[in-house]
């Protein structure tokens, strides 16, 4: 999610942002290092924050609601229902897909047709037995999707007004290896 958030700064807000927030530089050394004034780092570090700020939800959905937007968007996609899963997009839903470095897709992929459409032709490339299970992932309900009995993919959905806004999807085996086999997720 923070990375998420990071991408919509400039490369110079998020510099700044990163060496003061997280590795915690003074602005003196930020400004030397980046070859900016000191106060203007200062403000570079107030703007990337205010935006970081207003990128947060402005409205929290319900687990119960959250609950059951998931159930219908996992119901969806098990069937290949293609009109019940974009009557639950947002129209303009991003999805962003961690799939490892050998993984032939975008990293973002943005619309409800074209979300719906790859939502769909992944889940028609698994071949074997596919198990698709709810699990609570980071606090929020999410889908963990087996394959021959090892986590395939992990996927969070951020819901807005009755709508999924953004699919967040891992897929990278080194990202999900810390995951229980099926027999042991149950």
């Amino acid at each position: 999610a923070l990375l998420v958030l990071l991408e919509r700064l400039t490369p110079v807000e998020r510099a700044v942002f990163l060496l003061r927030e997280v590795f915690g530089f003074e602005y003196a050394e930020i400004a030397k290092s980046l070859g900016y004034s000191e106060a203007n780092c200062r403000q570079l570090f107030h703007r990337a924050r205010s935006h970081v700020g207003d990128m947060r939800r402005r409205f929290q959905t319900t687990a119960e609601t959250h609950r059951e937007l998931l159930d219908r968007f996992l119901d969806a996609a098990r069937n290949g229902d293609v009109e019940q899963l974009l009557t639950l997009l947002a129209k303009d839903v991003a999805m962003y897909i961690d799939a490892g470095t050998t993984a032939p897709i975008p990293n973002v992929i943005r619309g409800s047709d074209k979300v719906s459409r790859g939502l769909m032709s992944g889940a028609r490339r698994l071949t074997g037995n596919v198990v698709m299970r709810t699990a609570t992932i980071n606090g929020e309900p999410g889908i963990v999707t087996y394959l021959d009995g090892r986590p395939y993919s992990v996927l969070i959905v951020q819901i807005e007004n009755g709508r999924v806004e953004a699919v967040y999807i891992v897929a990278d085996p080194a990202k999900l290896a810390h995951l229980p086999a099926l027999q042991d997720a149950l």
